[in-house]
């Protein structure tokens, strides 16, 4: 028993360690136990702001700046199943671009809650080229407000109708990584929309560089109204600026009407370290929460 035992507790180790690596591995950035030991000291003093990231997250107004190395990722909210959406992946193919395409459920589907005609088409089609599929919500609706502020239910019921959604269409299970809360929206007193992201192994992913594309949208004469030419340089500008990052674009007509500039400007710009170049949301977070 005396050399049994020490045998058994060496490979119990061996074990152990190997498994704490599958984990960190299957986690792509952070590994999980890493998460809750973040999340341990702000469960004491219940009511004190965690002292980090509960989750990993890209945050356009990040304590923690990172060096992104000039790689520069698209990301695009707000899709509906229609010629748009068909148009940016037509757009992106011929660039060999690849974007994350953050779904809001109920653009996906009719009043009766059936799958818009091109749905699953269009959902095809993001996976089989190579694109993300991330949550944006069911109804867009801000996660930091009633009926969602801090109610774990609510918020569960969220996250998940939404992801079922995305099953349903496509016809099987697609793992969704990353979640972009509504208007950005996820700091609460108590966290509950990160710790349900944390339990759910999935990344919030917000951004880093604002096109304001929005903006575009808002009738002549509104001094907050920006031309297309604005909003290119503008994006530009803050990829120059903070050496790459994640950018925000929306599927609106008048964002794909610039879609082509947009993406030949950022290819073309250049600062200090050189020229940016495209990568993916994957990339960006290994970038940042890698050690």
């Amino acid at each position: 028993m005396g050399f049994l035992g020490p045998r058994l507790v060496a490979a119990s180790l061996s074990l152990l360690i190997g498994l704490g690596l599958i984990a960190a591995e299957e986690s792509r950035y952070a590994p999980l136990p890493l998460r809750l030991e973040i999340l341990k000291p702000w469960e004491k003093a219940r009511g004190r702001p965690p002292p980090g990231e509960i989750v990993a997250g890209i945050y356009e107004r990040d304590w923690r700046r990172s060096d992104f190395q000039n790689k520069v990722a698209i990301t695009i909210d707000d899709s509906l199943p229609n010629r748009y959406l068909a148009q940016a992946l037509d757009i992106l193919g011929r660039r060999g671009i690849k974007a994350v395409f953050f779904i809001i459920g109920s653009n996906f589907v009719d009043a009766e809650g059936k799958p818009m005609p091109r749905a699953k088409e269009l959902l095809d089609r993001i996976v089989a080229e190579g694109h993300l599929i991330g949550s944006h919500s069911y109804w867009h609706r801000r996660m930091d407000e009633e009926p969602y502020r801090d109610r774990p239910g609510a918020i569960a019921a969220e996250l998940d109708r939404n992801e079922a959604l995305v099953d349903k269409i496509l016809g099987y299970h697609y793992p969704i990584l990353y979640f972009r809360p509504p208007n950005g929206a996820h700091s609460t007193p108590r966290y509950e929309l990160d710790r349900a992201l944390l339990k759910r192994g999935q990344y919030l992913a917000d951004w880093t560089i604002t096109s304001f594309d929005w903006n575009m949208r808002l009738k002549p004469g509104n001094p907050e109204r920006l031309g297309p030419s604005k909003v290119i340089a503008r994006t530009v500008k803050q990829a120059r600026e903070e050496s790459g990052g994640v950018v925000l674009l929306h599927c609106f007509p008048d964002t794909l009407a610039i879609l082509e500039r947009l993406l030949d400007a950022l290819a073309g710009a250049r600062n200090a370290k050189g020229v940016l170049e495209f990568s993916t949301l994957d990339e960006i977070m290994r970038l940042k929460y890698s050690p």
